[in-house]
């Protein structure tokens, strides 16, 4: 039985978003059958507590933290630095936003909507963007359930660390809307505020209800944290707040991205009034915010985190010669390449020294417990690589092949971020056109090459610089 070892904290002064993500990847553990065990501090979110134990996922104090009994540690904590050790004894993963909680690991997750350049540090695969976002199930859940209500309904919820002032600032920007509406706050701080005349404000504390208290709203006031990403799960409209800086980006990248509307930071929230209102009275652009965030965010993340977690990828070496020779002659990889014969022995040398040497050139296997697959990946001109995948004949049928995509996508990251990727496959070929398709591939106006159609996936949005732009 595989165990995990998950490790972070909850509190105050940390909020809870760590301790949701961790949730979330251990939902998806126990549903494969591992053994789950989180270490950490946990000081609020009893809802969260609660759940662990219905999975039956105890919680022991951080200085139990023990490595060497896990065979995958994932850890989420931006206090923790490089974690060497965690690497001799596991399987790390490292979960960061951007340059917080940053530190090497075998599988490197980053889910914000934009990627911040990312200095080389021997971390072998980095999963990037919101597509690998953990969300609970109750999230994924609650996105089929989604519907409206007969009256305006808005919901504020800031965090588990945010302060009454961030929840009592965005309620009287709503009362001073003056638009008719019931508008329900989720905090652990006594907050009052009068609501204005049409209007109904509720303040309760967090609950595990919160996920289908989200899908029934017409709009969500929500700090630019976890919550974004659960918001644009759930196909939910929200209006911004950045509460921290390491919420910067992502808050900039959402409002760009028509993902949510801005409110700026909490002392700006009353000159945000007249854009709240306009939002308000606005179904149409609450709707093009809600179809923008449900096509980004599918809810599967954690299930491919845990994915990436099976496989391990390397970059080829001359001792896999005779491999990539027997699986690039089989019959069922001739049928689909662009060449239809074999390769003698001594081509596919020369081939393969010549690919190793190839900077332009990424030339990867994959492995479980012996190797099930290659990744390869060629620059066609500056940020744009084509990429060419082959499951191993023995091993075909067996749903590897998203995963060897998925991971050799993390690999490329890892080394060459690329701004596009092309596929080209054969127009016959059916399974390869489903697969690229679900992995976010699409038809592209580059002109066919004989029976060959090219997809393209963009690569993971890069930041602008934020020094001169205002939150």
């Amino acid at each position: 039985m595989t165990t995990l070892l998950l490790r972070a904290d909850a509190g105050p002064s940390i909020g809870v978003g760590h301790l949701s993500r961790c949730v979330a990847l251990a939902e998806a553990a126990v549903a494969r059958g591992w053994r789950v065990v989180l270490a950490g501090s946990v000081t609020v979110a009893d809802w969260l507590v609660a759940r662990l134990s219905t999975l039956d996922v105890p919680i022991v104090p951080a200085e139990r933290f023990a490595p060497a009994d896990a065979d995958i540690v994932v850890v989420d904590h931006y206090g923790l630095g490089e974690l060497p050790d965690v690497r001799e004894a596991a399987r790390l993963v490292s979960l960061e936003d951007g340059p917080f909680g940053r530190r090497a690991a075998d599988v490197v997750v980053d889910a914000n909507l934009v990627v911040a350049p990312r200095p080389p540090d021997g971390s072998p695969v980095v999963l990037a963007g919101p597509r690998f976002a953990p969300l609970r199930s109750d999230v994924v859940e609650a996105r089929a359930s989604r519907r409206g209500a007969d009256s305006l309904q808005v919901v504020v919820v800031m965090g588990g660390g945010a302060t009454g002032e961030a929840v009592s600032a965005a309620l009287s920007a709503l009362r001073d809307t003056g638009v008719p509406l019931v508008a329900r706050a989720i905090s652990t701080a006594s907050v009052h505020v009068d609501p204005a005349g049409g209007q109904k404000f509720v303040v309760e504390p967090p609950t595990p209800a919160l996920p289908a208290l989200l899908a029934r709203a017409d709009l969500v006031i929500s700090a630019a944290g976890v919550t974004l990403l659960e918001l644009c799960c759930l196909g939910v409209p929200g209006a911004l707040v950045q509460l921290a800086d390491n919420q910067a980006t992502g808050y900039r990248a959402a409002v760009d991205q028509g993902l949510a509307a801005g409110l700026g930071t909490v002392a700006d929230l009353p000159a945000a009034v007249p854009a709240l209102r306009a939002l308000l009275h606005d179904p149409d652009r609450r709707s093009a915010l809600s179809r923008a965030g449900s096509k980004l965010v599918d809810g599967r993340g954690a299930s491919r985190i845990l994915d990436a977690c099976e496989l391990t990828i390397r970059p080829a070496s001359p001792a896999d010669a005779g491999l990539l020779l027997t699986w690039r002659n089989d019959p069922e990889t001739l049928r689909w390449s662009r060449g239809h014969q074999p390769v003698a022995e001594g081509v596919h040398q020369a081939w393969l020294h010549n690919s190793l040497e190839n900077p332009d050139r990424l030339l990867l296997i994959a492995e479980t417990d012996h190797p099930v697959g290659t990744v390869r990946f060629d620059r066609l001109e500056p940020g744009t690589w084509e990429v060419s995948i082959t499951v191993a004949p023995a091993d075909r049928g067996k749903g590897l092949a998203s995963r060897l995509l998925m991971i050799g996508e993390g690999a490329l990251q890892a080394r060459h971020p690329a701004t596009q990727i092309l596929a080209n496959v054969h127009e016959a070929n059916k399974p390869s056109l489903t697969l690229f398709h679900h992995a976010g591939y699409e038809p592209t106006a580059r002109p066919p090459d004989g029976s060959y159609v090219w997809l393209a996936k963009q690569g993971c949005p890069q930041p602008a610089d934020l020094s001169t732009e205002r939150p």
